[in-house]
């Protein structure tokens, strides 16, 4: 692990140089105090989210919209604390360029509204406004703002000019409410003329935090149980929220959570966004900061063949263990610590494909596998944790949020408390993977 992380940290700073150069103010005192500088910057993301194209969703209704001169305010929850941030926006899905006319980022107060005295404007190497080409991500010039963990952020994005006929690109849950502006630039107002809610985030991907070389992510990369489907909307109840509220007591520096959960996300194949394996790089490796990985996906590799009607898109146990065995391997190329987790009960689930006997049987063999493969670095007994002692293949009762596949506030508390936090502090001691159960 130790060549791993000098691997990953060789290339950070080559990255951060580069980034430095090319967002070089006017006036600098020489090229050697900068590239100095560049090099001493620590970038972790605080918060992030994993995007996809808009599609049809009863319960995210709107993804498909498309904004005329009208500005967007989206919150978020900031997991690393830092004195200094830029954000990240995409246009990944696009298909014309995406104009921001303004960008401002302030502290979030009730409901559509900002804090007085904490709007910042977000610049773009120096200028107000930027569009972003189809498919491209563009990330802010850094400003002085001090965020603390748990801080909610306000987010606001006027969109002068007409995103109709190029699609969006989202994250179908926000899980916090946003905002759409009556026609107008309203991106540093502190009262915010609501027109309509967004219960979906639009077009930004992370907030990233200068922090201390100690201070890391840990990525959460699964489904829509990771998502946090099933559980109060806006209240934090996702079992990586959870998480991270659990962090920052933690001995030795806290660490940033990252729940890049997407809903009806597989393994093998695309279905809602795309293949866990088709955007480990984007969600994963690429990401400022990763230390740590959290796998707890395939859940839908097993049910969703059946129950999308893609019979040809079936697989096997051994096919899903070979996909958890690429994003061992890879995330290892990038020194980062990979957290297996075990695949929780479906039994009474009524969607076809996920309680059979069949599905049962490939679920069995790739716990078996997590719990006792030894190829990840440390997993998590989910499955433990919230079946039922009487019936293994069916969710305890008072974790179940109804469905029978995804559990609720109070199942999704149990599992994030059932994650031995010592765990992180064990593996960046040791300097090598260190293999630890619950």
């Amino acid at each position: 692990m130790e060549r791993f992380s000098e691997k990953r940290a060789w290339i950070g700073r080559r990255l951060q140089l580069v980034a430095a150069v090319i967002a070089v103010p006017a006036v600098i005192s020489s090229p050697a105090q900068c590239a100095a500088q560049a090099i001493d910057v620590h970038w972790v993301r605080s918060w992030g989210t994993a995007l996809m194209a808009p599609e049809d969703f009863e319960d995210y209704p709107g993804l498909g919209r498309a904004f005329r001169s009208e500005t967007l305010r989206q919150r978020i929850v900031m997991t690393a604390s830092g004195k200094r941030l830029r954000v990240w926006f995409s246009n990944q899905y696009g298909t014309r360029p995406l104009v921001i006319g303004e960008a401002h980022i302030a502290r979030s107060a009730v409901g559509s509204s900002i804090v007085p005295g904490t709007d910042h404007v977000l610049s773009f190497g120096g200028r107000a406004g930027i569009a972003v080409p189809p498919g491209a991500m563009v990330v802010s010039d850094p400003i002085a703002l001090d965020a603390e963990a748990r801080t909610v952020l306000a987010i606001s994005l006027y969109l002068p000019r007409s995103t109709e006929g190029s699609p969006s690109t989202v994250h179908q849950g926000a899980w916090q409410e946003g905002f759409v502006s009556s026609a107008g630039d309203f991106a540093g107002a502190d009262s915010f003329p609501v027109a309509a809610r967004l219960p979906s985030h639009f077009y930004i991907a992370g907030v990233d935090v200068e922090a201390p070389e100690s201070i890391g992510a840990i990525i959460a990369l699964g489904d829509s149980i990771t998502d946090g489907y099933g559980s109060t909307p806006g209240a934090g109840h996702s079992w990586p929220e959870e998480l991270a509220r659990r962090l920052p007591a933690k001995r030795g520096g806290p660490l940033a959570v990252l729940n890049m959960g997407i809903g009806g996300n597989r393994l093998l194949h695309d279905l809602t966004g795309p293949a866990a394996l088709a955007r480990l790089n984007r969600d994963v490796l690429s990401i400022p900061g990763a230390r740590f990985l959290i796998v707890f996906e395939a859940i839908n590799d097993i049910g969703g063949a059946e129950w999308f009607g893609r019979p040809e898109e079936d697989v096997s146990a051994d096919d899903i263990i070979g996909a958890l065995r690429q994003i061992i391997s890879q995330a290892h190329e990038y020194g980062i610590t990979v957290i297996g987790a075990t695949l929780t009960p479906t039994a009474g689930c009524l969607d076809p494909g996920y309680d059979s006997p069949a599905s049962e049987a490939k679920r069995q063999k790739v716990n078996t596998w997590i719990r006792g493969g030894r190829e990840f670095d440390a997993f998590i007994d989910f499955d433990e944790v919230i079946r039922d002692p009487k019936m293994p293949s069916r969710m305890k009762p008072e974790y179940d949020s109804g469905d029978h596949l995804h559990p609720g506030d109070a199942g999704y508390a149990a599992m994030a408390a059932a994650i031995d936090l010592a765990i992180f502090d064990r593996i960046r001691n040791a300097g090598t993977s260190v293999r630890q159960g619950p």
